[in-house]
């Protein structure tokens, strides 16, 4: 019998919810009731309630405070929350800190009361349930152990199978037929400020799996985390591997505004071609070059690159364009060859590599080249390669066209920056190694962020996220060249304290990874 505490400032509330249904034939027995958010914790110490059902408006202590308390404590107490209409944002923000759901008083019945009752007599009993998370092995030390075994096996592809299965517990027997989801947050692509924290992170993936007994998360790092499901799990609860995503999706939006791409696969016979999935999960999140994936299912997408452009066509078709503006009819052309490479799935390093073909190309076959406008090019070529959105790719396209068409035209403007942008860049020249934001650069220079961030790109021509990510990517290089760090330690030199995340933007940047990047007589330049 699981115990209740019921939590209103209002008698007639807690009448109501005492004589509403039978709780006893749910499973339930309330064990006390209090008026406050302060009364219900001296309650509680001396009941031990499992559940407690409480208003969020109330004196003394209200909800939300008796809520915040209770995790503070470390107290592992179900909440189901009671409130009104205007209480919106209060619920929201409930249910942010882990509470179950709510019920609006207006609207409360005893059908409504039943559901939720034993949506939470079944979680409760799933607690004591032995699943796949390494938390439910003992002590803290040793589950941080157990995950570390799990990221490792993901990680090192040598990793052998028997010593995961000695060191976590798990039969491989039993193992069969999984579904693998990999929820990844892209922060400079969504350029968020400040970034959230893992709390509020793991908080919004526990309410998204709260029916789930049987799963293991695996956090590779902030920006990305792996969630394995046994497909008997999500069959038991009338639930696929594409809706579990869907709705993890959707609470990401809800409670954090934050739209993460998630690729996901069934059917997958066993952990060691999870390992196999997982790898080419990272191949595909170098998509999000093109723009965010959204949620997707990796099987979905076909594995054979399509063959190669024919850039000379396409450059031949320029060249044989009557209107006045080539330029403009040029960046149209590559625009729609580079929507297709997305819809394609081409690698972007692929798609760069077709572009800068293109432009040689088309440089090659066209009159009154010169020396100073073939150096600019080789100089827009060498950012091309090392552009990490879809967006900077463009941009250095559009600037290269110019150049082709009219180059004795075309001028570099040697204005300099403005003394607030100049003061901006200095002052991320200094920092670039610690946790900077625009918050932190526009009250360094004293504008708003807004104005800062427009000004800011209209001079430099970048974002001053892609700036920052590109100031930090060639630190990097220099590094790795110039010293025996380890890649973390460089990743952390450079501000980043995702070593995944690092990597996989090293690689968007230069090409290939930083330990590729360091091997004698490679010749990839920063």
């Amino acid at each position: 019998m699981y115990q209740v505490l019921i939590v209103d400032d209002e008698p007639i509330v807690k009448i109501a919810l005492r004589s509403m249904l039978d709780w006893g034939e749910l499973g339930f027995h309330i064990c006390a009731t209090a008026s406050n958010g302060k009364e219900a914790l001296e309650k509680a110490e001396q009941f031990h309630p499992d559940l407690i059902i409480c208003d969020l408006k109330m004196p003394v202590l209200d909800g939300i405070g008796l809520i915040k308390t209770a995790k503070d404590m470390g107290m592992d107490w179900e909440f189901l929350v009671i409130s009104n209409y205007e209480d919106f944002n209060s619920v929201r923000t409930a249910l942010v800190l882990g509470a179950f759901d709510y019920i609006l008083k207006v609207n409360i019945s005893s059908e409504e009361l039943t559901a939720q009752l034993k949506k939470i007599r079944l979680k409760l009993d799933q607690k004591s349930a032995k699943g796949l998370e390494a938390q439910a092995s003992g002590s803290k030390a040793l589950a941080q152990q157990i995950h570390a075994v799990w990221r490792d096996f993901f990680i090192h592809k040598t990793y052998p199978l028997t010593d995961l299965a000695e060191f976590t517990g798990i039969c491989l027997e039993d193992i069969k037929l999984l579904s693998i989801c990999q929820i990844s947050f892209d922060w400079y692509v969504q350029n968020l400020d400040p970034l959230p924290s893992v709390a509020l992170i793991r908080s919004t993936l526990k309410n998204a799996l709260e029916q789930l007994s049987r799963h293991q998360i695996i956090f590779f790092g902030p920006s990305n985390i792996l969630l394995i499901v046994p497909d008997s799990e999500l069959s038991l609860h009338h639930n696929t591997i594409a809706g579990l995503s869907a709705r993890i999706s959707q609470l990401f939006q809800y409670y954090m505004s934050l739209t993460p791409d998630i690729l996901y696969q069934s059917q997958i016979p066993d952990l060691e071609e999870t390992r196999k999935v997982y790898s080419r999960f990272q191949e595909l999140l170098e998509l999000n070059f093109y723009g965010p994936l959204g949620t997707i299912d990796a099987s979905a997408i076909p594995k054979n690159t399509p063959p190669g452009i024919p850039y000379k066509e396409l450059s031949s078709t320029i060249q044989n364009y009557t209107g006045k503006d080539k330029a403009s009819f040029a960046l149209e052309k590559i625009t729609e060859f580079l929507d297709d490479c997305r819809k394609d799935y081409i690698p972007p390093f692929q798609a760069i590599q077709y572009c800068i073909r293109f432009l040689d190309n088309l440089e090659y076959h066209l009159p009154g080249s010169t020396l100073p406008a073939h150096d600019q090019l080789s100089d827009l070529a060498d950012a091309m390669r090392k552009a990490i959105s879809l967006e900077e790719l463009i941009r250095y396209i559009t600037d290269a066209l110019p150049i082709i068409f009219s180059p004795e035209a075309y001028r570099i403007s040697q204005t300099g920056y403005s003394p607030e942008i100049a003061q901006a860049l200095a002052y991320i020249q200094a920092n670039y190694s610690r946790k900077i934001s625009l918050t932190s650069v526009s009250e360094h220079v004293g504008l708003s962020s807004s104005y800062l961030c427009r000004i800011f790109k209209e001079e430099t021509g970048l974002s001053m996220n892609a700036y920052i990510t590109n100031l930090r990517m060639s630190k990097a290089g220099e590094l790795l060249n110039d010293t025996n760090s380890y890649i973390k330690e460089v990743a952390i030199s450079v501000g980043f304290e995702d070593q995944l995340y690092f990597s996989r933007l090293f690689k968007r940047y230069y090409g290939v990874t930083p330990s590729e990047y360091r091997k004698p007589g490679n010749s990839v330049s920063p």
